[in-house]
């Protein structure tokens, strides 16, 4: 790995954990304590970058600053780490694998990637659950429809929407040439 390459890579974990450490939205009335951050953005920024294995990186290295200087306990950093880098690797391996231009590209990946995270936090939240709070599979079954599957979806769905209008426009203007030219086509 090349030293720009690890640089931005270390910048964008630092990014991503200020991120996920200061903006804290809730986004489902009936789940208050699950909260919008925006930090899968930076994440899914790498992954478009460098690959899927540079997302995880980005999200493993966010999430364990987290876990060391902010979180009350592992299984919130845990889960997170699950469903970000579930999403952002996905993303960033469809992404590498479609061509046309780079919204239309980085939407039909960030579909993918929201399938997967959905897909992937159903069962992790059984087990997740039940280790931190001892919770009973009905009871996680419950939550399924009115609070995981839809609080997944809409993190994803606004990571993806803030890496391909905000994000995005402002590396290019800021470190041209830092998106691959084969992203832009």
């Amino acid at each position: 790995m090349g030293a720009q390459k690890l640089a931005v890579l270390g910048l964008l974990s630092a990014a991503a954990f200020v991120l996920m450490a200061t903006v804290q939205v809730p986004v489902l009335p009936q789940a208050p304590y699950l909260r919008y951050d925006p930090s899968d953005a930076v994440a899914l920024l790498a992954g478009v970058m460098y690959g899927p294995g540079a997302a995880v990186g980005v999200v493993f290295v966010k999430d364990l600053l987290y876990l060391l200087f902010r979180a009350r306990g592992p299984f919130g950093p845990l889960a997170d780490f699950v469903a970000a880098a579930t999403f952002a690797a996905a993303t960033a391996w469809a992404f590498h694998r479609v061509g046309g231009p780079f919204g239309l590209r980085l939407v039909r990946a960030a579909l993918v990637g929201t399938a997967a995270r959905v897909l992937v936090m159903i069962p992790a939240n059984f087990v997740i659950l039940y280790l931190q709070f001892g919770m009973p599979p009905a009871r996680v079954a419950g939550m399924l429809l009115p609070v995981i599957v839809p609080f997944n979806a809409v993190k994803a769905a606004a990571n993806a929407s803030l890496a391909l209008f905000v994000l995005a426009p402002v590396l290019r203007q800021v470190a041209p040439g830092l998106i691959p030219e084969a992203a832009r086509r």
